[in-house]
């Protein structure tokens, strides 16, 4: 453990050095989950993955609090943190109910699905955890997900949303007058 300290506090401080920024990570944390839920993670054995798992969440959070001003980023940052959660909670798996795994028409032959797990008696936060689905005879987009999934997508939405307006959309806030309220421009 004191190995792997060491290593992000040097690897934190040459990205520095090089010029780096901590905001930068975010393209880390989705980097490593694509590794990971792919073929490309298995040589890596489960429990490397599930430290990376981890530890993209950390990076992802990261970069939602020194973002935390952009609604759309807020936003997706609660769907991150509701998903975090449950990961943790669950030993890192997300637990799937059977009800959504059969209606994405995932076989059950196996306990996981990419980062899924089927949810047992066991299981925390199930309701927090992959209970909706997209029908299996949906071409290419069927799949389990979760409350925390939806408030990402909405929060990428925002941002797209945003983004295509232009900078000068974004509301900016101010601290709150003597009548209590605040206001935005």
């Amino acid at each position: 453990m004191l190995v792997l300290i060491v290593a992000i506090l040097a690897g934190l401080l040459a990205g520095y050095a090089l010029g780096g920024r901590l905001g930068n990570l975010e393209r880390l944390a989705m980097a490593t989950q694509i590794v990971i839920f792919s073929p490309l993670g298995e040589p890596l054995g489960e429990t490397a993955c599930l430290l990376a798992h981890l530890g993209s969440y950390i990076l992802l959070l990261a970069f939602v609090v020194m973002n935390r001003r952009d609604p759309g980023i807020t936003f997706a940052g609660v769907g991150i943190v509701a998903n975090f959660l449950v990961i943790v909670a669950n030993r890192g798996y997300m637990p799937a109910s059977q009800r959504a795994l059969d209606l994405a028409g995932f076989a059950t032959t196996s306990d996981t699905h990419n980062n899924s797990a089927v949810a047992h008696q066991g299981s925390h936060l199930l309701v927090l955890g992959d209970v909706m689905a997209v029908p299996g005879g949906i071409p290419f987009v069927s799949n389990v997900f979760s409350v925390g999934d939806v408030l990402i997508a909405g929060g990428v939405a925002m941002i797209l949303a945003m983004a295509m307006r232009g900078p000068d959309t974004v509301p900016t806030f101010r601290a709150p007058t003597s009548g209590g309220r605040a206001e935005t421009s």
